[in-house]
């Protein structure tokens, strides 16, 4: 996966569970990816896929129950040192999908976007500057710091929240879900913000969404993601080009035709996961082409 190109993040068969006994759930089962510095990888799937599971498993708010997470070189699951706990929040960094739910209603936009840095040995003054470096990098202005989160928009609000990331100087955002809960007018200012901003800081994203329309529109990679497993993995264009799995040519034929004719006439693709016939035949994860990873069994891979 990662020949001749920077890897600044490894996923090797990454397992998270919920519960217990009888009550245990796999929400993430053997994940595996790496993220090129630099690039921004997309994770896509339906709701319930698994798909912020693993967002969070990488920035460690949940646990892993298996598997290798490595970043920059440096093993980052399990127990870790102090030192490299600081790191990597300092270097590891989340947006959250509901802008609306994710800023402190009570605090001030100055102490949201502050939080990270508290307790670091900053002067105020440095801090302050730290704030509104970071509100100017997203097209606020400094003075929106003295202002509470429901005197702001949907779109400022989620700004709010990317400048919070970027005060932390990080090197690598995980974008979970960061524009399906904004107006449709909205959606480009954010994405291209993210752009902006990826370009000018040298960022790697981990892009998350349901939505391969705008997954097109920003990734350089995707992985498609279907109950805790990734299915098929390729570069943007040639998944959209040559979709192999039936779950991804099903999440491709969702996708709205900007045509009212077309729109009316296109064909829903219903994925049945009773398609496969993995009883005597389990699939394995193969490079079908450069580039392109597919989920499949032998019968599969000789139909390609």
């Amino acid at each position: 996966m990662s020949e001749n190109k920077d890897v600044i993040l490894s996923v090797k068969d990454l397992h998270v569970s919920f519960g217990k006994g009888r009550q245990k759930f796999e929400a993430v089962r053997g994940v595996s990816f790496d993220v090129f510095r630099g690039e921004t990888f997309g994770i896509v799937g339906e709701s319930g896929s698994g798909k912020t599971t693993i967002g969070r498993a990488i920035i460690r708010v949940y646990p892993t129950s298996g598997g290798s997470i490595v970043y920059d070189g440096k093993e980052i699951t399990g127990k870790i040192s102090k030192e490299l706990d600081r790191e990597i929040i300092n270097k590891i960094q989340m947006i959250f999908q509901d802008p609306m739910a994710s800023l402190n209603e009570r605090a001030k936009i100055a102490y949201i976007v502050s939080e990270g840095l508290q307790g670091r040995g900053l002067s105020k003054e440095e801090i302050q500057q730290r704030v509104d470096a970071a509100l100017q990098a997203v097209g606020l202005l400094p003075e929106f710091a003295s202002r509470f989160p429901h005197e702001f928009s949907g779109g400022q609000r989620q700004r709010i929240g990317i400048a919070r990331a970027l005060v932390m100087n990080p090197e690598f955002i995980i974008a979970d879900e960061p524009i399906s809960a904004l107006d449709v007018s909205i959606r480009a200012q954010v994405l291209n913000l993210m752009s902006k901003l990826q370009k000018e800081r040298g960022l790697t994203y981990l892009f998350i969404s349901h939505d391969l329309s705008v997954m097109r529109f920003i990734c350089d990679r995707i992985a498609v993601v279907h109950k805790g497993q990734i299915v098929e993995m390729a570069d943007t264009e040639q998944l959209f080009r040559r979709p192999l799995h039936p779950y991804t040519r099903a999440l491709l034929s969702a996708i709205p035709q900007p045509s009212p004719d077309l729109e009316k006439n296109k064909v829903l693709e219903i994925y049945d996961p009773e398609c496969h016939h993995y009883e005597d035949d389990p699939p394995v994860w193969t490079e079908v082409e450069p580039g392109h990873y597919l989920l499949a069994n032998q019968e599969e891979l000789a139909a390609l």
